[in-house]
């Protein structure tokens, strides 16, 4: 309950939820990358980063999103958001295939690999290595 001495301006007025419910719909959405955070000279750059930002950008798509891929993707769309693999294995297997990304900036010290079965992403699996 909200007390006031004057009247709510126009377009600001309280909604009665209880007399007026909200209509709500659930859609679901795909996740928004993070943007990249601006380094000033008085931070530390990380050390990590074992390949440079345009071997990153010769890769296609961005590897931090690899952390987004999920079962059920299609292999246009693995491509459009972290990039041709690095490594194929299995592409005659009834099984499916393996890409495989290695560390690269942007997404350190990771190891992503994913399973294609029937042009559909079936498992995703992320280790660190170091």
């Amino acid at each position: 309950m909200v007390y006031q001495d004057t009247a709510c301006a126009p377009g600001r007025e309280l909604r009665d939820l209880e007399r007026d419910p909200a209509a709500l719909s659930v859609v679901p959405g795909t996740p928004v990358p993070r943007t990249m955070r601006i380094v000033t000279a008085a931070e530390p750059r990380p050390q990590k980063a074992r390949v440079s930002a345009a071997a990153a950008k010769a890769h296609g798509g961005d590897p931090a999103e690899g952390k987004f891929l999920r079962t059920g993707m299609t292999e246009p769309e693995v491509v459009h958001h972290i990039g041709r693999p690095d490594l194929r294995q299995g592409a005659r297997r009834k099984d499916g295939q393996q890409w495989s990304y290695l560390p690269i900036a942007g997404d350190a010290d990771t190891l992503t690999t994913v399973t294609l079965v029937n042009g559909t992403v079936s498992r995703v699996e992320r280790k660190v290595v170091r």
